[in-house]
Formats: C-alpha cells, structure tokens, sequence
C-alpha cells in the first residue's frame, strides 16, 4: 500500500522504518511478533478515513534491521516512544495487537501522558495468558512453525531476508527471558488511567478465563469478536473495525468527556 509518507528514523541504535497514512488526529498501530506493517493493511482504508495513521517495524522486523541487543517488550516501548517523539506526535490513540499489545502496555506504562485511549488485541501481560501449548510453541519456536506467508511477507522486505531463523530465535530467547521489565505484575495494569479497550478472537490463542481476569484489572470489558488470533484482523475485520471505530470515536468529531 503507498504511504502519505515513509522512512526510517535513528532510535536507539535502530534504523527504525515508519510509515504515516492519511490525515486527521494520531493512530499508532503496534504490529505483532515477526510481523510486518502490512499486516495493517486490510484496515488501514477504513482507519484513514479519520485519522492520521502512523505504522512503525520494531527491531529485526520488516524493514527494521536487527541489531546487537535482545528482543524486549520494554526496549520496544522505548523505541515507540522515541520514534514518536521524533515524528512530532506527543499525544496519540494506541491499537496494539499481540506483541504489539504487550509493547502498548510497556509505552503506556511509561508514557501515560503520550498515550491517550489504548485498545489491546489479544494481548498478554504474562506468559500464561496462553494455552500451554502456545507457550511451549513460542519456548522452543523454529522457523517451520509459522504459516509460509509470514516467512515470505518478511523476506519481501527485510533488509536482509536471509535472516527469518535468527528473528524466530531471538523470538524465543524473549519467550524464555526472565528479563523483569517484560513481566508485568497485575497491580501495573491497574495503574493505567486512559480508556482501554480489549479484544480477543472467540478462537484465539488466548486463554479466555485470563482475558476476563485482564479486563476487569484494566477496568474495561472484554469485547470478544469472530475469528483466530489472526483471522478477525487479516481476514474479517469488519467486527474489530466496528469495535475500533467506536472506541476512537473515528465516525464522530464529538470528543466531549476524553
């Protein structure tokens, strides 16, 4: 898809590539674990039509070349937040999906004031927010067990496309990480002030028991649409647009109460 505008940014060591779509207020879409921006892409038609949406590739993803430092949820939030700072945007809405969740967590958690309303999609605080054999999936992950169009969708346009194995290993060195900044304690979600919004697919990967248990810590209901962890966003979206859609108040410019 072309972008209004495209690029890369120096953030924290990275050459950190980003892409802005449309006009309006900022939407800062957080993509999951070896995914890409393209990722967006079946949604983005519909998010622009309101908003200025600006997509960003984390280390070792898509167009963001790897560097000498591991994978880290907390160093992504970082990175986010940086990158913002240096496109100008110093108050935005935060859609995080997966991954991209789990770093919404960590920028809003350090940045309450950047941060404005913040919708999480089948997102995890702790690794047993996952069934078990999701868990022992992401523990000993390997190339060969992620679906071929992710593999392909990275190789189109990494800098080095050679490097698929060494980002699903470094994938699963943060899995088995004990790095304390990434494991979130129950009593953090509940520090977190804005709107949030949760969403899980009613055939995630998610436990469902601990999504309800997130949502009542985070103050919000749990908003559970059609679809697997990745189908009611790549392949039916149209429930999790409408869900969008009215939290961001996309369809309306009355923004009393916020």
């Amino acid at each position: 898809m072309i972008s209004d505008k495209s690029g890369y940014k120096q953030v924290n060591g990275l050459n950190m590539y980003y892409e802005i779509h449309g006009t309006g207020e900022p939407l800062v879409l957080l993509h999951g674990q070896f995914a890409t921006v393209g990722m967006f892409y079946p949604i983005l038609p519909d998010l622009i039509q309101h908003r200025q949406v600006i997509l960003m590739e984390q280390q070792g993803h898509g167009h963001t070349a790897d560097i000498d430092r591991p994978l880290s949820f907390a160093q992504m939030g970082r990175d986010t937040a940086e990158l913002l700072k240096q496109l100008g945007i110093d108050r935005a809405d935060v859609f995080g999906y997966s991954a991209g969740g789990a770093t919404a967590l960590q920028l809003a958690l350090a940045n309450p004031k950047l941060v404005r309303r913040l919708a999480l999609a089948s997102t995890v605080y702790s690794m047993d927010g996952y069934f078990p054999f999701i868990v022992e999936a992401l523990n000993h992950a390997s190339p060969e067990g992620f679906p071929p169009e992710m593999r392909r969708e990275y190789e189109r346009v990494a800098p080095y496309p050679e490097n698929w194995s060494k980002l699903i290993a470094k994938g699963a060195e943060m899995a088995n990480s004990s790095n304390k900044e990434d494991l979130l304690k129950p009593m953090q979600l509940q520090e977190l002030a804005m709107p949030i919004l949760l969403i899980i697919g009613d055939n995630d990967i998610i436990r469902p028991e601990y999504a309800h248990e997130m949502a009542k810590l985070l103050t919000t209901k749990l908003i559970v649409v059609p679809g697997d962890h990745a189908s009611y966003i790549t392949a039916q979206p149209q429930s999790l647009l409408t869900h969008l859609n009215e939290f961001f108040h996309l369809s309306t410019t009355n923004r009393t109460g916020d």
